[in-house]
């Protein structure tokens, strides 16, 4: 009675064990490129909805024709429209206009405008860097379809630019670093033409103008305090066809009893202009102080007080006089010129 019971258990301990030594199924051999070809799109690797698996090559392709787009939040998308509306409000604030230079090349503000160079096959473009930077390797453009190299000019840089080929467009970025110490970066559309091109362009620099601007405005209004602080007045504006020189200068007597020896208050020359008698005298004049005294006489011979001040060697009288004294001294030191009006 045992055998058989034995025999039982063996047989139950053989059927509760994992099959491990069964036979391996069927696995489809790697087909060739060949094989594959032929198979067709996706060779035999079937979905059971009847589409065929794509291959890694496919999946690569497919990317590449359409990015997958991620999911963008609604306030990001915002923010970013944002972004893109205040840049472009910048540039075209802060865009100036390209300007002439002085050896044919095209000038652009730098910072305040995207400069556009044109270029042209078989023929060779210059950027015109700030004189006395150092610019760093040029980048956004492919040396496979661009030539760019950087030269020096005595302290100018510059960058010598060929395409290839026609109907390119890049973005050329070329950081550097000014004579002061401080980051520059030349931002320049690059595009080119089959036969049409720009020779040279070059920037000119807002910033420096402004404080050069400054500089001369400050340097002006110095000077002009000095002058200001060294003279008196400005003589107005005269038409030299409204001068009338006819008058006669001469000594007229001085003190009570003798002659005046006037020489030390003679003026240089009179004129008359506009309802004004200009008096000139000599250029140190007044650093002698032999500035005399003046009266004027009326028709009844009598002296009297006019209406004139002493401005830059000039006596400027308001008014016409047919007579003037000039009075210098005392007694018999005293001094008088006289001046008369001549009629024609």
């Amino acid at each position: 009675m045992k055998k058989p019971f034995q025999k039982l258990i063996a047989l139950a301990v053989l059927v509760a064990l994992p099959a491990v030594a069964t036979a391996a199924p069927d696995v489809p051999p790697i087909k060739t490129a060949k094989e594959a070809n032929h198979l067709g799109a996706y060779g035999d690797n079937a979905l059971p909805n009847g589409q065929n698996q794509p291959t890694s090559a496919q999946i690569w392709q497919q990317t590449i024709k359409a990015p997958p787009s991620g999911r963008m939040q609604n306030r990001t998308a915002q923010g970013m429209q944002k972004a893109l509306v205040s840049a472009y409000q910048a540039g075209r604030l802060q865009s100036l206009p390209p300007i002439a230079g002085t050896n044919g090349e095209i000038l652009y503000a730098f910072g305040h405008s995207l400069p556009t160079l044109v270029t042209a096959p078989m023929h060779t473009s210059i950027i015109m860097l700030q004189p006395g930077s150092h610019p760093a390797m040029a980048s956004g453009a492919s040396p496979a379809v661009w030539k760019i190299s950087t030269v020096m000019a005595g302290d100018q840089p510059e960058v010598l630019v060929t395409p290839y080929h026609e109907g390119l467009h890049t973005d050329l970025v070329i950081p550097a670093t000014s004579a002061s110490g401080k980051p520059m970066n030349y931002v320049i559309d690059l595009t080119s033409d089959a036969r049409q091109y720009t020779p040279i362009l070059g920037f000119y620099y807002p910033g420096q103008m402004e404080v050069r601007w400054k500089d001369a405005a400050n340097a002006a209004a110095v000077a002009k305090a000095k002058a200001q602080a060294e003279t008196v007045a400005t003589l107005p504006s005269l038409n030299v066809s409204d001068m009338d020189f006819n008058y006669r200068i001469h000594c007229a007597g001085g003190g009570w009893f003798s002659n005046s020896n006037c020489g030390s208050i003679m003026p240089e020359r009179v004129f008359s202009a506009n309802g004004h008698t200009y008096i000139q005298f000599g250029p140190k004049q007044a650093e002698h102080g032999h500035i005399p005294s003046i009266l004027g006489e009326n028709i009844a011979g009598e002296n009297a007080i006019i209406n004139a001040q002493y401005r830059d060697g000039y006596y400027i009288v308001a008014s016409e006089p047919a007579k003037i004294l000039l009075l210098a001294g005392k007694g018999s030191d005293g001094k008088v010129v006289k001046i008369t009006r001549e009629h024609d």
